[in-house]
């Protein structure tokens, strides 16, 4: 069983007639735990030991949708919080303290709207109460096909440069049956919506399908859990290195990987 199948399962579980009674129409909780997923994907961070995701996340939702939620809070916190551990024990990625998912109340986003903030916070004695924290920017998803992005709060973009102890990466090409080819030279995301670093205006292809990124050693591509999946020479992955020539397929989109000087 997926990890999401899983959550709708456990969460519907936790109280008799939940989905019915609370989530018929507008903002899903299954919206959420994709929101985390995709954050834990597009903000990593590479230590020592491994790559480190986010492990706190805060979600801004508007009056109404903190209502429906109602005294199931505290349900949709725990399920969600059980998505990210076992999404970042699935995929081998390291959680540097204890899991935590925060609702607050927003004017400014519309109802069956969220803004999601995420950060990494390092677990601490007791003795050294202020945390290591590495804040990282605010991605914003609303229903209805349409994405905002905003920035955290010390930050005036959703890009970060990189750190100087940060391999350059080296730059990519994603050439295409039609269109100009697309150079990359740090991660991006593949999808359908507009706000995608390399936007395919596709049916097959999902709102946010994959993403590219560079490792130090080369560049690999990641399922963002797409419906109709990637493919790389034919075979259906979710993570996997990328050479110089390899054929990328996402749903009916074909493209070209290589890598220039």
């Amino acid at each position: 069983m997926s990890i999401l199948r899983d959550f709708e399962r456990r969460l519907e579980g936790a109280v008799e007639g939940f989905f019915a009674r609370v989530f018929r129409s507008g903002l899903q909780p299954v919206e959420l735990a994709k929101a985390v997923q995709r954050y834990m994907g597009n903000y990593q961070q590479v230590g020592l030991d491994g790559v480190i995701v986010p492990n706190v996340f805060r979600f801004s939702l508007a009056s109404e949708d903190l209502d429906r939620f109602g005294g199931y809070t505290q349900s949709l916190q725990r399920e969600l919080a059980d998505v990210v551990s076992k999404t970042a024990s699935d995929r081998g990625w390291l959680l540097k303290g204890p899991v935590r998912i925060e609702f607050e109340e927003s004017q400014e986003t519309r109802v069956g709207t969220y803004e999601l903030r995420g950060k990494i916070e390092a677990s601490q004695p007791e003795s050294r109460r202020q945390p290591e924290v590495v804040e990282e920017p605010l991605n914003a998803a609303s229903r209805g096909g349409h994405t905002r992005t905003y920035a955290a709060p010390r930050g005036h973009g959703t890009a970060h440069p990189p750190r100087a102890d940060e391999p350059a990466p080296t730059r990519a090409v994603l050439r295409g049956n039609t269109g100009d080819p697309s150079v990359l030279t740090r991660k991006a995301t593949l999808g359908r919506l507009p706000d995608c670093d390399v936007p395919l205006n596709d049916q097959s292809v999902s709102r946010h399908h994959a993403r590219l990124e560079p490792t130090g050693r080369g560049w690999i591509v990641e399922d963002l859990d797409s419906t109709n999946g990637v493919r790389v020479n034919g075979e259906r992955v979710h993570r996997a290195e990328l050479r110089s020539g390899d054929r990328l397929e996402l749903g009916n989109v074909r493209l070209v990987f290589s890598l220039e000087e």
